[in-house]
């Protein structure tokens, strides 16, 4: 029964990720790749990376600030500050990668994954295909750098799990580090 639970959690998690990101409401940072597009300007037309101010390089603009924005709303920053160079622009931004966070220890499928919107534990760990059946679901571990300092976060998936509490769900940040380390017993 708590592994039908489990994978009901697991599976309602992967559900709502889906949702969040077809509804275009991904926010652009810092190491996300974008394409960008002008039409009928083909000099203008650039890869670029974001960097880890939240900024773009881009010409005839200069530093462009794009952390936070979703997609739409950069193609129309874009727009609206080529109009003073171009009758017209026609802006087209797309993510041809997105930041990532990586996923390691004791799952099905440990690597690197893509860190798209509002990403938690839960969802992390079902992207990597779930525990392995040596996993520790009770203690796995978040590391992180914030400001500069290395930060660890105990998670409880097994006791997430059984009580249904999703606010004890962990958001993931850009970078994080998801380890499942083996069982003891």
């Amino acid at each position: 029964m708590r592994k039908f639970l489990f994978c009901g959690v697991l599976f309602i998690a992967f559900c709502l990720v889906a949702a969040s990101i077809e509804a275009g409401e991904y926010r652009l940072g810092p190491n996300d790749v974008l394409g960008i597009t002008v039409y009928r300007e083909s000099e203008l037309s650039r890869t670029v990376r974001v960097s880890s101010d939240g900024c773009i390089s881009y010409p005839l603009l200069g530093k462009v600030k794009v952390e936070g924005l979703t997609v739409f709303e950069l193609e129309n920053d874009l727009t609206e500050r080529l109009k003073k160079y171009l009758k017209n622009p026609q802006v087209t931004v797309f993510i041809q990668r997105y930041s990532t966070i990586t996923v390691s220890g004791q799952v099905e499928k440990p690597g690197a994954y893509p860190l798209k919107e509002d990403l938690t534990v839960i969802e992390a760990i079902s992207l990597a295909g779930g525990f392995t059946k040596i996993a520790a679901r009770n203690d796995v571990k978040i590391m992180r750098v914030e400001d500069g300092k290395k930060k660890t976060i105990r998670v409880k998936v097994a006791d997430i799990s059984k009580k249904g509490d999703l606010t004890q769900d962990v958001p993931l940040k850009r970078g994080d580090v998801v380890f499942v380390p083996e069982s003891l017993f």
